[in-house]
Parts: C-alpha cells; structure tokens; sequence
C-alpha cells in the first residue's frame, strides 16, 4: 500500500506540473504531492524537512542565476543580444539558428544549463518577434543544447552538484572523463535537431535593425555578467562551493546596479519566478521517499549484473535517462548519488555514465529536467506553450542517438 500511495504521489507531481490543471502553478501540485507522503506516515515530517535541507546548494545557484538574469534584463541587454544576433545573421533563419545554438552552448557550459533556459530563452522571443519568424525552432535549441551540453563543466548543471554532493571532480579531472562524450551529445543533437527544423529557418527576414545604445551601467553590467562566469568556473576549478559563489555574484551585482541606478530592488525581485523553490524542494521530498523504496539496491544490482565494460555503461546511462524522465533529474542525480559508492571499486566508468545519464537523458520528455521546466514556465508566462508530446516527438530523435554516441565515447 504505501509503494502505491509513493508513485501515485510521483505520478500527481509530474502530471500536475506538465499539465497545470485550473491553470494554477507548478509548484502547487508538486507540494501537495509531497506532502501527502507525511501525512500518511511514508515519511516522518523531520525526514521531510531533511530532505529539503539537502538542495541548499541547488537553491543557492538557482536563486543567484535567476538574479542575474533579472539584472539583464532590466538593463535591456536582452534586447541588445537579439538585435545583435539579428545583424550577424544577416537576415538567414539558418544562419540565426546556428548563432543560437552556439551561444546556448557557452551559456550552458559556463554558466549552467538553467542559466541557459533563463537567460536565453526571453532574448530569443524577442527576435523572433522582431524578425517576425517561427520562434520555437530555437526555442527547441535553447532546450536541447541546455543538457546536451551540461556535462560539459561541472558547473554546467545544478544536478552535477546534486550528483556529486556539492563537490565535483575538479576542473582537469573532469574534461579528462566528460569533454569527448560531451561533444558527441552536442554534435549529434545538433545534426539531427537541424534535420528536423530545416524547412522552418528557411526563411529570410530584414537585417535593417539598429543595435540599441547600451550605457555606462549597462556596459558595466554586461562585463560583469562576463566576469562572473569565469569566476565560477575558477570556483569549480578550485573545488569551491558553485550554489555559495553564484547566490553571492547575483546578489552582489544587484546590490551594485540598483545602487548606481539609484531604484528600489523590489520591482526586480518581484519578476523572480520565486514558486521554483517550493517546486524544487517538494521534489526532494519525493525523491528521499523514494530513496527508502528500496529503488537503489534494485538499480543497482541490475546494472551489475550488465557488468563494467560496455553493457555496464549503456545500462546505467539509459536507466538513470528513463529515471530521470519519470522523477526529474534533480531526484534521479540525488538517487545516482547514493548508488555511486556502490561502483567506487570498478573504475570511474559506470559513476560517470550515471552523470551523463542523469544530464543527457532527460531530453527526451518536457518533465526529464529542470531546466525544460523552467523553459515551459517561461513559455507559459510569455503566452506560448509546448505540448508533452511535441516535445517528445523531438527529444526521442535527438536523446536516444545521442546518448548512445556519448556513452559509446566514455566506454571507449
């Protein structure tokens, strides 16, 4: 009774989340589902407050990033960025896809896959207005580029944090096991997202646009923003702490611009989208009940026996995907955490292929990741949607080859 009363819970959350019913927030449906686990006893209310107690790393780099991106975007540097990538481009949809595609991969491999979702994804809207183009086609390489390149760094995703307990491998350890498997992801996501797309950027549309004045305070906004993603790859580089750092780079920066812009903060504090954190928290709840399923001894006694060599990959990388795709892969990396010691005597292999399971593996649904939530959120919040299964129809394409190639990679 209480494993059916877990995944009916589980199912609530993800199936509230996608589908918003009564057009209330995501965050609603996550909590009451997480908090039915306490109240029928699955779970003591000290077990849940734990829990929660345990993303404060993951809340620290969301809440820092999604400063940062407020901070852009009241200083209009969103809209710089999508006239100047409207002027590069020439007036070629193919050529504005190839540009968006590639800014999303630094953004993510620098400043995290949120960051991507967050700081993108409103620029993007943007040109495709004044352009007067499909927007969704880069909207998509916004979403796919975010986690197929977030195993890129370690801090290229909150659930590398997750994964590894706040301390990831450091700087040089980490390109030695993930840079070519990383590329392969990226390489063939793109190659077939391009596939998909081609007819829709064939397009034209005029370049004559002028790129808009930016001022002292927002030039110095804009080096800012550059200088804090090289900082925090020295913080990752130096094994530091990434949700410390960010929190701190966000809320000092917005301390500095409303100070010189002489306004109150609160007008930018409002625009955060603040229900991420109860959403987050409810997921870790969730995902600490299921931790006490009996889930990972099951998991990982089926990857063992698949043994250490290939087999042993393809099995914890896809089986971290399907998991990741089911419960978001925030729980998934919390759940591949508590499996990594198990494989600590058979090479770093198999723990790493559980990362790129838990990054790469939840493009093939709307609800794999966080960052595709805060993307659909953010789509919402614009007027725009995306339905579960046209997202699907994509991510199979692109996930399924893809991880297959990256894993194929870190066997080799």
């Amino acid at each position: 009774m209480d494993q059916l009363i877990l995944w009916c819970a589980c199912i609530f959350a993800i199936a509230g989340l996608l589908f918003r019913p009564f057009a209330l927030p995501e965050a609603l449906w996550t909590c009451m589902a997480a908090l039915v686990l306490p109240l029928a006893g699955l779970i003591g209310w000290m077990d849940a407050w734990h829990a929660i107690g345990s993303g404060k790393e993951v809340y620290l780099f969301l809440l820092g990033m999604m400063i940062l991106s407020e901070i852009a975007r009241q200083e209009k540097l969103f809209d710089f960025l999508s006239a100047a990538a409207l002027k590069r481009a020439s007036g070629s949809g193919r050529m504005l896809f190839l540009i968006i595609f590639g800014v999303a991969i630094v953004t993510t491999a620098f400043l995290s896959n949120d960051a991507t979702i967050i700081l993108l994804t409103p620029p993007v809207l943007a040109l495709a207005e004044k352009a007067e183009i499909d927007p969704f086609p880069s909207l998509l390489a916004c979403a796919f580029v975010a986690n197929a390149a977030s195993f890129l760094l370690p801090i290229s995703n909150p659930a590398n944090l997750v994964l590894y307990g706040g301390a990831p491998p450091s700087l040089l350890p980490w390109l030695g096991r993930f840079l070519l498997p990383s590329c392969m992801a990226i390489g063939v996501s793109f190659v077939i997202l391009y596939a998909m797309v081609r007819r829709d950027i064939d397009v034209a549309f005029p370049d004559t646009a002028p790129l808009p004045d930016l001022d002292r305070i927002a030039r110095f906004t804009a080096l800012s923003l550059f200088g804090i993603g090289v900082a925090l790859t020295l913080v990752s580089f130096l094994h530091g702490s990434l949700g410390w750092a960010t929190a701190l780079c966000g809320m000092g920066l917005g301390c500095v611009v409303t100070a010189l812009r002489r306004r109150s903060p609160m007008s930018g504090l409002r625009e955060i989208s603040w229900s991420v954190f109860p959403l987050v928290a409810s997921l870790f709840i969730l995902v600490f009940a299921v931790e006490k399923s009996g889930l990972i001894t099951i998991l990982t006694g089926a990857i063992r026996v698949c043994g250490e060599g290939l087999g042993g990959i393809m099995a914890a990388g896809f089986g971290l995907a399907v998991l990741s795709n089911v419960i978001n892969n925030l729980p998934s990396g919390l759940l591949a955490a508590q499996m990594a010691p198990a494989f600590a005597g058979h090479g770093t292999g198999l723990q790493d292929a559980l990362l790129i399971g838990v990054d790469l593996g939840p493009n093939f649904t709307l609800s794999g990741s966080l960052a595709t939530v805060l993307w659909l959120i953010i789509l919402r919040r614009n007027g725009l949607d995306m339905s579960y299964w046209r997202f699907m129809r994509f991510g199979v394409a692109l996930t399924l080859p893809a991880l297959a190639a990256a894993l194929a990679v870190l066997a080799l």
